[in-house]
């Protein structure tokens, strides 16, 4: 068997099984590039090259500030915040709900803020116009839009892991830069800021039981001031150099920055060693590291090629940039509703990016959108875990909201194909 058909079928085994949803993602990766150095395909260090990239370093020490982040004060103080809220009228309550939750997602996953605002939902009264049931709907439109949007926390590596995916089969000229992704995801976003503040109205208005539904329990960090500080100082100092990173000095440590302030925590006692082993070495720094294996033996085999010929030949009846932009962010935004988010982009980044470079395109614009619409989870509970949690304790029949959710679908499609078109045309 050629090394071009044993790596196809490895992919394919890969795309099959992140799919399923059955196994972490790093193994289904790692594994597959076992397999790749079984079958003589790839060298030790080149499958796992991945494990040393700069992307892949940057990327989990940034899980680690994230981590940090989360053990901070900040959630507990906006649950404070809402609290002082209720009561109040209900459109200033609107607003300064959203603006927690935009909050929540800057510092916490999507499901964990989820989470933690249905139990703050809790102490809204059902006698009121703004209720649990008319507001957790909203809520999961703004999650999809939002979380990961703003260049704080794991939003700020939105970039590099999407370069992960596909960095040995485009050119270097080709990667994403730092806030490229947002300078497309914003538009979406902002456009369903004021959707949400409206739409809440619609949905009826009944008794909830969401104790049930409460998962985590907001607690004040046990942090003294001072480590939490350090936290603080430490996210912005990240940040600042990200932003900067087009600079000669800074584009220079870009890449070694969060893990040097990482470190930093460690050795002043802000997170434990273990802590600190546990948040780098999560489940998707392994995926990635092992996706990078798996693209090198796409580039080197030459399957890549192949694969992206079919591909544009699936697309070859327009050479439209807006229409081909459309078609993938549509045809992911269905994938993401019943499949993981995290697995669609993993299965079709790489696929796509082959295709780019097949056709002669740019192929910026187009993992962008499918990194943007691979979010758009809200029509059906299946469509992630926060979604599940939304609808079941918000307890909406999807069909019944459907004239709700999918004109919304589209029209997010629609935003995001146009303003990555304007700002990254397929034809450069």
């Amino acid at each position: 068997m050629s090394p071009v058909t044993i790596t196809m079928l490895i992919t394919v085994l890969m795309a099959v099984l992140f799919l399923t949803g059955k196994f972490p993602f790093g193994l289904i990766t790692m594994g597959c590039c076992v397999l790749l150095v079984l079958t003589g395909v790839l060298s030790v260090s080149e499958a796992m090259s991945g494990l040393s990239n700069q992307t892949i370093v940057m990327v989990a020490t940034m899980f680690g500030l994230s981590a940090a982040l989360q053990r901070t004060d900040l959630a507990f103080r906006l649950k404070g915040m809402l609290s002082a809220m209720s009561g109040k009228k209900d459109m200033a309550l609107v607003v300064v709900l959203f603006a927690i939750y935009f909050v929540m997602l800057l510092i916490m996953p999507g499901i964990v803020a989820m989470a933690l605002i249905i139990g703050f939902l809790d102490a809204l009264p059902d006698t009121g116009e703004v209720t649990p049931s008319r507001i957790i709907m909203p809520l999961l439109m703004f999650n999809v839009v939002w979380e990961g949007t703003m260049p704080v926390g794991m939003g700020a590596t939105i970039d590099f892991t999407t370069n992960a995916y596909m960095e040995s089969i485009v050119g270097p000229d080709q990667l994403l830069q730092f806030l490229n992704t947002f300078s497309v995801k914003i538009v979406p976003a902002l456009l369903m800021i004021p959707f949400c503040l409206i739409i809440w109205k619609v949905f009826p208005k009944k008794k909830l039981n969401l104790k049930d539904m409460q998962t985590k329990e907001m607690t004040q960090s046990d942090l003294p001031q001072w480590k939490q500080n350090f936290i603080y100082i430490s996210f912005i100092l990240v940040i600042v150099v990200l932003v900067l990173n087009k600079v000669a000095f800074f584009g220079k440590i870009m890449w070694i920055f969060p893990a040097a302030c990482l470190l930093a925590m460690g050795f002043a006692g802000v997170m434990t060693p273990r802590e600190l082993t546990l948040a780098v070495g999560s489940d998707t720094v392994w995926m990635l590291a092992g996706i990078m294996g798996v693209t090198a033996a796409l580039t080197n085999t030459g399957a890549a090629q192949i694969i992206g010929n079919w591909l544009l030949a699936l697309i070859s009846w327009t050479d439209n940039s807006w229409m081909i932009l459309f078609i993938v962010c549509l045809f992911t935004a269905v994938m993401t509703t019943f499949l993981s988010n995290s697995g669609v982009k993993s299965v079709l980044t790489p696929l796509v990016a082959a295709m780019a470079v097949a056709g002669n395109m740019d192929p910026r614009g187009i993992v962008i959108v499918i990194t943007v619409a691979s979010g758009f989870s809200f029509c059906f509970p299946t469509g992630s875990t926060t979604c599940a949690l939304a609808y079941a304790s918000g307890e909406y029949n999807p069909f019944k909201i459907m004239h709700i959710t999918i004109p919304l679908l589209i029209l997010l499609c629609l935003v995001t194909a146009t303003v990555a078109n304007f700002m990254f045309p397929v034809w450069g």
